[in-house]
């Protein structure tokens, strides 16, 4: 993918620290993005995520579904019970901010990558020309082109490989619960005696 005017704009937007995307989306997350928030936080895999059921009607790919002893299922980070995001600070910070997941790095561009993972094209978020939430980011400094792209670019590779571990995980005839599928991307749960 070429740097060229409408990505260059595009990639000129400053965060305008409404937190939208921090109360009213949920944030799909990989095992890189989670071992980085484990190892940031010191919180067990299984606080730190939730998991929410396929509905028909869900756009995501199929392949972000693993299947448990209960249904198709993914991986997001887990809220607070006002709905806010586990890592929004009182003061709107992200408390987790040096550890945020891919997604959230990324935020708020969309990445289109091709069969064989490159990038081709990048555009707004859809939640925010959906007008999913009222985002605030407005023209300003933004992400250098570089830099933005060296981390879609690491987000995609997590991204890859932690759909090889789903497929390895949907092919295995029993199936199990959300703390199995932790403890079988590596993760020590609550309660797990340490190894």
């Amino acid at each position: 993918m070429k740097n060229n005017k409408r990505i260059s704009k595009l990639l000129e937007r400053d965060c305008g620290q409404c937190t939208s995307c921090c109360r009213d989306i949920q944030v799909d997350i990989t095992d890189t993005d989670l071992k980085r928030l484990v190892k940031h936080t010191g919180i067990t895999a299984d606080r730190l995520v939730r998991l929410y059921g396929h509905n028909k009607d869900d756009n995501d790919a199929e392949s972000d579904w693993f299947n448990l002893s209960y249904g198709k299922r993914a991986i997001v980070l887990n809220k607070k019970r006002n709905g806010d995001c586990i890592f929004l600070g009182q003061d709107n910070g992200c408390i987790a901010y040096e550890a945020r997941p891919m997604t959230c790095r990324i935020f708020p561009i969309c990445v289109l990558y091709d069969d064989c993972h490159n990038i081709v094209d990048v555009e707004k978020s859809d939640v925010i020309t959906n007008k999913t939430i009222t985002c605030k980011c407005s023209p300003g400094k933004g992400q250098l082109y570089d830099v933005f792209l060296s981390t879609a670019m690491q987000a995609r590779k997590e991204h890859v490989r932690f759909i090889n571990k789903i497929d390895t995980w949907n092919r295995q005839n029993k199936k199990g619960n959300k703390n199995d599928f932790l403890r079988f991307l590596g993760f020590i749960i609550s309660g797990d005696a340490p190894t």
